[in-house]
C-alpha cells in the first residue's frame, strides 16, 4: 500500500515516516511533505492509495485536501490527525469521505490498527474491481463476437463500448502452423499475438482479439488521434513486423474497410476473412486490403457458406443459453427467433442441424435434466420442481417425466 505523509512539523513528519516504514514491509512511504499544496503536486505525479495528513497546516489544511482528494481522487483513502478536540472538524472531516480522525497525540498502535483496516478495504476494494473490470470485459468480448455475426448487440450493454472515432476490423492468421517455434502449438501462439495486438495499438485505441474458427478476428475502437493520418495497411504492416521480431512467427492479415457503426461489423469482418483467404495463396503479401483483390465467384460463395455456417453455430449456442436459463418460462420457438431476429421457421431448421435434435425434443431432454438435479433436493415438493421446470400441470409434468425415465418424479425422488 502506497501512503503520503503531510505534516507541517518535521520532527513529527520524520517520526511518522520511520515508525510506519518500519511496521510493515507492505507499507511503502510514496512521499512526506509538509503542505497540502505539495500534497496535491505528488497525487497528480505518483500512485497513493492512504494520505495521513495533519488537519492544521498554512496555505492548504487537512480539510482541504480531504475535499480535493474526495471531489478527484475518489479511490485514495484519508486519515486526518489533530490535536484540536474539535467535533465540527469531525463532522466536516466525514462529510470530505475521511475514513479516521485520529486526535493527537496518538499511539502508534491505533494509528497502525487503523492503516491496517484501511489496508484490507483497499485490498478487498481492488479484488471486486478486478473481477468486475474482467466479468465486463468477458461480457464485451461476447457481445462484440456476436456482432461480427450480424447479430443483435443488447441495449443494457451499450455502456461497456469504449468510445471511438472509428472502427478497425481485421483477421489474422498464421502462414504456416508447421514453422512454429519448437514446442508451440496454434492456441499458445494465438494468446501470445492476441497479448501483442492489444497492447501495440493502446496508442490508437482499443483493440479486443477473440480467437474464431483457425484465425483471430480483431475489432479495434480507433480514437481520433494525429496517428489516424497514418494509411491502415502501414499500421497494419507495422503491427506484422512486431509480432515478427518479438515471436518469430509470420502472420496473414487481411483487412476491410473501417466502419463507424457497429451494426455494420459484420460487413467488414467478411471483408477481411476474404482479403485473409485470398493473401493465403501469395507468398509475397502478408497484409492484403479487401479492396485490392479480385474475387473469384466460387471462392466467395464458399467463404459465404463457411462464414454462415459460424454464424449458425453462434446463433444455436445464444439459443440454447437462453433455454437453459429460462427453464421455467413458457419458452416458444417463436419468442426466441425474435430474440435473434430470424424466422421461427429458419431457426428450427439450424437448431436441428446443428443439435441433432428438434427445438420441442431438446427443450423436454432440458426440463427433464433440470428436473432430475431439483428431485435429488429433499427440500423441494414434486409441484415445486414441476414450476421450476416450466410445467403448470404437475399431471403433465409427471407423464412427460415418465415417458422420458420410464419412472415417475416420485419414484425418482424416492431413489435419489
Amino acid at each position: 500500500m502506497k501512503i503520503l505523509l503531510v505534516d507541517d512539523e518535521p520532527f513529527a513528519l520524520r517520526t511518522l515516516k520511520e515508525m510506519i516504514q518500519g511496521a510493515k514491509s507492505s507499507w511503502e512511504i510514496t512521499a512526506a511533505v509538509e503542505d497540502g499544496e505539495e500534497a496535491i503536486t505528488v497525487l497528480k505525479k505518483h500512485e497513493v492509495d492512504l494520505v495521513i495528513s495533519d488537519i492544521r497546516m498554512p496555505a492548504v489544511d487537512g480539510l482541504e485536501l480531504s475535499k480535493y482528494i474526495e471531489e478527484n481522487f475518489s479511490t485514495v483513502k484519508v486519515i486526518l490527525l489533530t490535536g484540536y478536540k474539535d467535533f465540527g472538524y469531525a463532522q466536516q472531516a466525514l462529510r470530505y469521505g475521511v475514513v479516521d480522525y485520529l486526535l493527537k497525540p496518538t499511539s502508534f498502535e491505533s494509528l497502525f490498527e487503523s492503516i491496517e483496516r484501511i489496508e484490507n478495504c483497499i485490498l478487498k476494494e481492488k479484488n471486486i474491481y478486478r473481477l468486475t473490470k474482467k466479468r465486463e470485459r468477458d461480457i464485451l468480448e461476447k457481445r462484440l463476437d456476436d456482432l461480427l455475426f450480424g447479430l443483435p448487440y443488447p441495449y443494457y450493454d451499450d455502456e461497456l463500448i469504449p468510445k471511438f472515432h472509428e472502427i478497425l476490423v481485421f483477421t489474422c492468421c498464421l502462414k504456416d502452423a508447421s514453422l512454429l517455434p519448437k514446442g508451440w502449438v496454434e492456441i499458445h501462439a494465438y494468446s501470445a499475438i492476441k497479448n501483442i495486438i492489444e497492447e501495440w495499438f493502446l496508442p490508437f485505441g482499443k483493440a479486443y482479439v477473440t480467437v474464431q474458427e483457425q484465425h483471430l478476428a480483431v475489432i479495434v475502437f480507433l480514437n481520433d488521434t494525429e496517428e489516424k493520418s497514418l494509411v491502415y495497411k502501414e499500421m497494419l504492416g507495422r503491427l506484422y513486423e512486431t509480432i515478427q521480431a518479438l515471436l518469430k512467427i509470420e502472420l496473414i492479415i487481411g483487412f476491410g474497410f473501417p466502419c463507424r457503426k457497429l451494426t455494420e461489423l459484420h460487413v467488414h469482418y467478411r471483408e477481411s476473412i476474404y482479403a485473409m483467404e485470398d493473401a493465403r495463396k501469395t507468398d509475397f503479401s502478408f497484409v492484403a486490403f479487401y479492396g485490392d483483390i479480385k474475387q473469384n465467384t466460387d471462392e466467395v460463395k464458399h467463404l459465404e457458406k463457411k462464414y454462415e455456417g459460424k454464424k449458425n453455430r453462434r446463433v444455436i449456442e445464444i439459443v440454447l443459453e437462453k433455454m437453459r436459463t429460462k427453464l421455467s418460462e413458457d419458452i416458444t420457438l417463436k419468442v426466441l427467433a425474435e430474440e435473434v431476429y430470424l424466422n421461427p421457421t429458419y431457426l428450427g431448421r439450424i437448431f436441428k442441424e446443428e443439435t441433432g435434435e428438434s427445438f420441442s425434443s431438446y427443450l423436454i431432454k432440458l426440463r427433464i435434466e433440470k428436473a432430475k438435479q431439483l428431485l435429488r433436493n429433499p427440500a423441494l415438493k414434486i409441484y415445486e420442481v414441476c414450476e421450476q421446470v416450466g410445467y403448470n400441470d404437475p399431471a403433465h409434468f409427471t407423464h412427460v417425466f415418465k415417458k422420458s425415465l420410464g419412472i415417475t418424479p416420485q419414484e425418482y425422488k424416492l431413489r435419489s
